[in-house]
């Protein structure tokens, strides 16, 4: 479905485009929303990757199969497959990868989520900006992003969220401090809560 993720040695003999010869060539065409996408292979199975010649758009959990990639990419109207996001495609790759075996607490790839509604954009923006290890309540995440009192409007957003760990909505938990619902498969909100060292108030209670 995806293209195969490049070993280290191949992406070392990868001429590569800079982020700004990109995005250069991607505003040159019309389809300069086209993502370029590959399997990365990770200690917990398979993501899949997307990327634009802006940053990184989409990830898929473990498991993803060909209908929920084409089902996300319907609904915002994406095109696949452009080489001109493969640098932010690799890049984020490989700091998913660390991100995952711990060794890395924070992304430089930039998230390109521009398909998306500008209410959603400020929600998933603000977001970016809440650090490792760190997590905001949903009517906190209302207000960094500006809207204060839309609780309720960010829980739906993030149901929706196409770029979750990179667009971190694992890091949003209820007021109650349990673990509340999030855009990917059941159980990795709490993987990846793991990962980072928070326990929710909820299970450190049940302990």
């Amino acid at each position: 479905m995806f293209d195969r993720f490049p070993t280290p040695h191949e992406i070392k003999g990868m001429e590569l485009r800079s982020f700004e010869e990109s995005q250069r060539a991607a505003l040159k065409l019309p389809e300069h929303t086209g993502l370029c996408g590959y399997d990365v292979p990770t200690p917990y199975g398979r993501f899949g990757v997307m990327a634009s010649a802006f940053g990184v758009s989409m990830v898929f959990f473990p498991g993803y199969g060909e209908f929920e990639v084409e089902d996300r990419m319907r609904r915002y109207q994406a095109t696949a497959w452009a080489s001109w996001g493969q640098t932010q495609a690799i890049g984020a790759g490989i700091e998913l990868m660390e991100y995952l075996i711990r060794e890395r607490t924070r992304f430089e790839t930039p998230v390109d989520v521009s398909f998306c509604t500008p209410f959603a954009q400020s929600i998933y923006r603000a977001l970016t900006g809440v650090p490792y290890g760190e997590t905001v309540t949903y009517a906190e995440l209302a207000r960094l992003a500006g809207h204060p009192g839309k609780a309720r409007a960010v829980g739906s957003v993030l149901r929706w969220n196409p770029c979750p760990i990179f667009v971190p909505s694992h890091r949003v938990l209820p007021a109650s401090g349990e673990i509340g619902g999030w855009s990917g498969r059941p159980g990795w909100k709490e993987e990846l809560l793991g990962i980072e060292g928070i326990i929710p108030r909820a299970s450190a209670d049940a302990n």
